[in-house]
């Protein structure tokens, strides 16, 4: 079994990689030729066409041959220099071969729709109506990727050849203003029809589902309080977004300039209720063990690797002082070792999603461990929202996964999540047995911003001389935590899944630095001064009649529906549907008692009825007197984050509680044994259960001058605004929230745990070999880039793979497309390249996929 996994995935690898591995030299000549070509021909025929559509034809194709003439010398430009900023050869891929891949996926889109639009636009089946707002839609893309080109050569200005982050002190020379343009520009036209045209084909539902559903989910959010009423709301508007493109653009570009970091903790948490849990767990298959363990905040000691002394791990104590850290532990079989966790179960509960305990003995302990950290830009999921690929990694590498729950920002920003992380990684490899894994491998992979806390947590292992994993793997991981431009993070603007405006809020809540709020006067004058210098060698847009105000308006609404749209999604967060996971509390030391008693007998733990539980402050009874969580603390311990109260059982293992062995599963060898608190010393005696949760017609004006080519003229003002030209200047959002200039201001922006980028150079010559998995078309593609150059050039083992063609997140699609399988499957083999070290993994391991 093992290899035809190898096999899938090298075939995955291929499918996916083949433009790195022998990528064609691309040269804009041809296929700007080939589109200027098409126009040409549009442009004759609708400039002697007559009819309610032909003038806008006719406009937008002179507009699209003015931009194909002003984009191709900045496209050449950048192309000629892209290599210069590549790992290496081998493996092509930087921020501006990105932007040069964008723009090539624009003129590609154009060329067919005016291809298409050339051969059937004498038909009488042609609807004009549709492919006049598909070629509008498309040149307004072309004119914005054109001007954010221009702001990739100025970039270029402020950094050295090969580099793509200015350093600190070209960082303070770049103006002010120019950074706060680029978050001004308009971005509504990546938005709306052309949303997401820069990705594989199977991702066009997807994206579309998420952009219905955050603009429709906005709509209620600020006007509705209760969770049901946002609900309620997105249903009765989600069908207007998935029928109005233009209107779900203004209003997702609204959200994410408007929305605070609540807004994104609220919509992105809509994936971990019960029923789209329910649905994609029965998606990814079950598995014998989905166990939440808690573990409380106790001192305890690991031996150091050089065995010279016994390393004290203390518990995280940022900002709120000790509390619980909670993991989540996702095993395919069961194995040696984990039977404990069979006493955690609730009677009576749900477990429908998980396979019943085996009558037959438990496989033996996998000689590997996967630690698992993950994403949501620091401020929401938990383990839960990740358990859609997690499963099926649990059955494709045939290892138990302990996947890491850590405190959010804004509410607990660096260092909590930081050590919080740090302290369940010391507790896994400390109690591995226990885990179901002799812990011989162990990986450590995180994924967006938990490949940043992976790469944190595996420095702070090498310098306090415990073992560190024997390999990493972050995937499009923000290995800086700072808003500094590259030329990868400036297609932020039109990414669908990692907008500007968000990307910005996560990294400043994470930093813990406040945003700044500019008024509507001050983004209008940027926006001027901007149009001014973009346009001063550009002659004035010719003068019109009030008539030629006016805008034009659709007659074919109907027409316009795409028959490929989908269905917004749906929440409920009352329904009673179960998420086939269990959840448990774990004191820091591995449980003791034995796998026949009963669950009254056991001093392993008894269930908690997490619903009852006083959201104040928790006391934790101890043997060392009472520890006091705070609010919040708690809240995110107990709750989801979508405020409702969890289903799991959780079992309480404590790390300073060290009694003998008593499991007839553990081997000899073992001499620590984690005790669990019953739930009457957490909170009285409790009975335990699970509550039940739950265009109008166009007006032809034919006394309008005739329009001539010549008195065209690109103008950012007509950019998002229709094909008509303008000369009111870009409308901007109503204001821009950046933290720019107090991101300049913070002192923490140099920690070496919370920007691993800027990390000394001793922490990062300690760390193992690092497999960075990137996104060609990811806004944090340079990030990768930038930390593989430095720690090649420290000499730490690193590899580099550039997926192409997936936005951020395609761990989280991986159901939905092929491609984002075949990408997951890449992530598989780097896995196991570390826990089986590069070799063939033994068919014992993989008995049980047979």
């Amino acid at each position: 079994m093992a290899t035809n996994l190898d096999r899938a995935t090298a075939s995955s690898r291929s499918s996916l990689s083949s433009s790195n591995s022998s990528e064609r030299p691309y040269s804009v000549t041809n296929p700007i030729k080939i589109l200027r070509q098409l126009v040409i021909n549009n442009i004759e025929h609708y400039q002697r066409a007559k009819g309610s559509y032909a003038e806008r034809f006719y406009v937008a194709f002179c507009l699209i041959e003015q931009e194909t003439d002003a984009v191709q010398p900045a496209l050449e430009s950048i192309e000629g220099i892209a290599p210069e900023f590549d790992f290496d050869p081998q493996v092509p891929g930087n921020g501006y071969r990105s932007l040069v891949k964008v723009v090539d996926s624009c003129i590609n889109r154009l060329t067919q729709i005016a291809r298409y639009i050339s051969i059937n636009r004498d038909g009488l089946l042609f609807r004009s109506s549709h492919y006049c707002k598909e070629i509008e839609a498309f040149g307004k893309v072309l004119s914005q990727l054109r001007v954010v080109l221009c702001y990739a050569q100025k970039l270029l200005g402020f950094s050295d050849l090969g580099q793509l982050f200015p350093d600190m002190t070209a960082l303070e020379q770049i103006p002010q203003d120019m950074m706060l343009e680029i978050q001004a520009l308009d971005r509504e036209c990546f938005y709306g029809r052309c949303l997401g045209f820069q990705f594989c084909d199977s991702m066009w539902q997807p994206l579309q589902t998420v952009a219905v559903a955050l603009a429709s989910f906005g709509e209620g959010y600020h006007k509705y309080e209760g969770p049901l009423s946002r609900v309620a709301s997105s249903f009765f508007h989600g069908s207007r977004y998935l029928t109005n493109p233009e209107a779900r653009a203004k209003q997702v570009v609204s959200v994410t300039n408007h929305s605070n970091v609540e807004f994104c903790k609220a919509f992105w948490s809509i994936t971990e209720g019960d029923v789209i849990a329910e649905m994609c767990n029965l998606m990814a298959g079950s598995v014998a063990i989905n166990k939440l363990i808690q573990i409380q905040p106790h001192n305890f000691e690991l031996e150091a690797v050089d065995g010279s002394e016994m390393v004290t791990i203390v518990p995280p104590c940022a900002h709120t002082g000790p509390a619980p850290v909670q993991i989540r532990l996702i095993c395919f079989v069961e194995r040696e070792g984990q039977a404990w966790l069979n006493d955690a179960g609730t009677p009576g509960t749900n477990n429908a999603s998980e396979k019943k305990a085996p009558e037959q003995p438990p496989s033996p302990m996998s000689r590997g461990l996967l630690i698992h950290i993950h994403g949501g830009g620091f401020v929401a999921h938990t383990s839960k929202s990740h358990e859609i690929y997690l499963r099926s990694w649990a059955r494709d590498l045939g290892v138990p996964i302990v996947s890491i729950d850590y405190s959010l920002a804004p509410e607990q920003p660096f260092p909590r999540a930081f050590e919080e992380c740090f302290f369940a990684y010391a507790w896994a490899i400390k109690n591995a047995p226990y885990l179901g894994s002799t812990g011989e491998r162990i990986c450590l992979v995180g994924d967006s911003a938990g490949g940043n806390l992976a790469t944190a947590v595996a420095m702070r292992a090498a310098s306090y001389g415990i073992r560190p994993p024997d390999g990493i793997v972050p995937i499009y991981t923000p290995f800086r935590v700072h808003y500094i431009p590259s030329p990868s993070r400036m297609m932020s603007l039109l990414d669908p899944l990692l907008p500007i405006g968000i990307l910005i809020r996560c990294l400043s809540a994470y930093a813990g630095v406040e945003n700044e709020v500019l008024s509507d006067e001050l983004a209008q004058a940027i926006i001027q001064k901007a149009n001014e210098k973009l346009h001063r060698s550009q002659p004035p847009p010719p003068e019109s009649d009030d008539s030629e105000e006016d805008n034009y308006e659709d007659d074919e609404d109907d027409d316009d529906l795409n028959e490929n749209n989908t269905l917004p999604l749906e929440w409920d967060d009352s329904a009673s549907v179960h998420t086939g996971s269990e959840q448990i509390s774990v004191n820091g030391s591995v449980l003791s008692g034995h796998h026949g008693m009963s669950q009254a007998d056991s001093p392993i733990m008894e269930s908690v009825d997490m619903s009852k539980l006083d959201m104040g402050d928790v006391e934790l009874a101890t043997e060392h007197g009472v520890l006091s969580t705070t609010s919040a603390m708690s809240n995110h311990i107990m709750h989801g984050h979508n405020g409702s109260a969890t289903h799991e059982t959780i079992a309480v293992v404590d790390p300073c509680d060290i009694p003998r062995p008593s499991s007839p599963h553990i081997g000899a060898n073992t001499n620590h044994h984690p005790s669990v608190f019953t739930s009457e010393a957490m909170h009285g005696d409790v009975d335990a259960h699970t509550d039940i949760s739950l265009d109008s017609p166009e007006h032809h004006n034919t006394n309008k001058k005739p329009l001539l080519k010549d008195n065209l003229h690109l103008d950012l003002s007509s950019v998002g605004k229709g094909s008509k030209v303008r000369d009111e200047g870009v409308q901007s959002p109503s204001y821009v929230t950046s933290p720019i200039r107090r991101f300049k201001e913070v002192p923490i922006m140099k920690n070496s745990y919370m920007s691993p980028m800027i990390a000394d150079d001793e922490l990062l010559k300690g760390l193992p070999p690092v497999h960075i998995i990137a996104c060609a078309l990811d806004p944090l593609l340079d990030d990768s880039i930038t930390f593989a150059k430095r720690l090649r050039a420290l000499n730490t083992p690193v590899s580099l793979e550039v997926i192409d063609k997936l936005p951020h997140g395609f761990l989280n699609f991986s159901l939905v497309g092929k491609e984002c399988k075949a990408a997951s499957m890449v992530v598989v083999q780097h896995i196991m390249q570390i826990l089986y070290g590069g070799h063939q993994s033994s068919d014992d391991e993989f008995t049980h996929l047979e």
